[in-house]
């Protein structure tokens, strides 16, 4: 389990952190100082785990993966786990592991779309809120600009 790689890129306020080989706990651990160290530097709000490169995990492995997704999100990152290979779901699920909520995508193309949408419904529900705090406009049964005209 000594041959992994561990890479951090940053695109717009999501940090995609990619995964190759295999990926022993302390690498996970200084994964996750870097990325909180990179949350405050960069001002980042969303962390992609992109595993597609990893042709096997193990139940261990993917639980320290599961954890180090729960230790960033407790810091405020919304995480998605990207590029997971079926037959690693298929072990993973079968072997039981609990998950509770756990964000995935197919790969690091839809886990960015995914990150997007949750930008998107964030700024629909604020300007939503903005708008029910600013006073109503007066209701008109009006079609049109109405003309008077006095006189003859």
């Amino acid at each position: 389990m000594t041959d992994g790689r561990l890479v951090i890129t940053r695109l717009n306020r999501t940090m995609v952190a990619t995964l190759e080989g295999s990926i022993d706990a302390g690498a996970l651990e200084a994964l996750v100082d870097s990325l909180s160290e990179s949350q405050a530097r960069h001002l980042a709000d969303s962390v992609v785990f992109e595993v597609s490169a990893c042709e096997v995990m193990d139940i261990d492995e993917f639980e320290q993966l599961h954890k180090a997704v729960r230790t960033v999100e407790w810091l405020g990152l919304r995480s998605v786990i990207a590029g997971l290979r079926p037959g690693i779901v298929t072990y993973i699920v079968s072997s039981g592991v609990e998950l509770g909520e756990l964000r995935t995508a197919l790969d690091l193309e839809l886990a960015l779309e995914e990150l997007s949408a949750d930008d998107n419904e964030e700024e629909l529900e604020s300007e939503s809120d903005q708008d029910h705090d600013a006073e109503p406009e007066p209701e008109s049964d009006a079609v049109g600009p109405v003309r008077h005209s006095y006189g003859s």
